[in-house]
């Protein structure tokens, strides 16, 4: 199962992670028995980008909607598993998602059943129910249990994508410089610079990559003057939960306040420009 994880990680944690999915799978398909369509890994280990600091990001893709009863089932399977002793138990974020709704594009006021990273409680919410985590499941999702991703959604239009990471970066812009704790947070400050990173990445080639993949091209595309400030994202990167509970190098905080004021106009114009090359 899943021999993609080999290349990104070594041998012991690749395992343990196929163990944590793969149990995860069981749990879900006796807990919705013939409502289940399939687990799904996405994020940054289906793109190839995943590390041993990586979020697991995955769906549940099902045929209907949950009912009272499989929503009781799913939430206590998630209150439990972190108490498992795999690290990667605790790095669980995803959604539950009926099939017919990924046919469908992106809806920003239809919510689904979804964890966030390390956390018990479930809640609904609309974080994967975007079009880059279609395009990311559509064309690199990788299956735990059921059909290939790739045969669950449609085509996801290049421009459609190009413009929800031009909409996404002014909606990022204002939230996050009217929020300077985020910015002023170990983890907040360089997770936004690599966010931004991503959205330019996408805006100009109508491809999603992961965030380092995005920085190192971003600091080939952008004025040397960013250099410094993405290389120190990138370095800053591992151990995200010791992070969280620091304060970040004072040195970017305002340096990134300024990034993110000039990138946004540059997502928004390579949103409509000719399409780059991403490589």
């Amino acid at each position: 199962m899943l021999p993609e994880l080999d290349a990104q990680l070594d041998g012991d944690e690749a395992d343990l992670l196929r163990t944590v999915l793969g149990d995860l799978a069981d749990q879900v398909a006796k807990a919705l028995g013939d409502n289940l369509v399939g687990v799904y890994l996405k994020g940054s280990f289906a793109l190839g980008s995943g590390d041993v600091h990586a979020d697991v990001d995955f769906l549940v893709v099902t045929r209907e909607e949950l009912d009272t009863d499989e929503e009781s089932l799913i939430r206590e399977i998630h209150r439990q598993l972190p108490d498992r002793p795999e690290h990667w138990a605790h790095n669980l974020e995803g959604s539950y998602a009926p099939v017919d709704q990924l046919h469908e594009r992106a809806d920003p006021n239809q919510p689904w059943l979804y964890v966030d990273n390390g956390q018990r409680e479930m809640e609904l919410s609309t974080h994967d129910n975007t079009e880059t985590f279609r395009w990311v499941l559509k064309n690199r999702g990788l299956a735990i249990t059921g059909p290939p991703a790739e045969s669950l959604l449609n085509h996801v239009p290049t421009q459609v994508l190009r413009a929800e990471a031009a909409e996404l970066a002014v909606q990022r812009r204002d939230d996050a410089l009217a929020d300077p704790e985020y910015l002023e947070n170990g983890w907040g400050q360089p997770h936004e610079v690599l966010t931004q990173c991503r959205m330019l990445y996408t805006a100009s080639t109508g491809r999603v990559a992961g965030k380092n993949q995005a920085a190192r091209w971003c600091s080939a595309v952008l004025p040397p003057e960013w250099r410094g400030l993405l290389d120190a994202a990138i370095v800053d990167r591992p151990n995200p939960w010791e992070r969280v509970s620091t304060a970040a190098d004072p040195r970017w905080t305002d340096l990134t306040r300024s990034f993110i004021k000039e990138m946004t106009p540059r997502i928004v114009a390579a949103s409509i420009s000719p399409l780059v090359d991403g490589d």
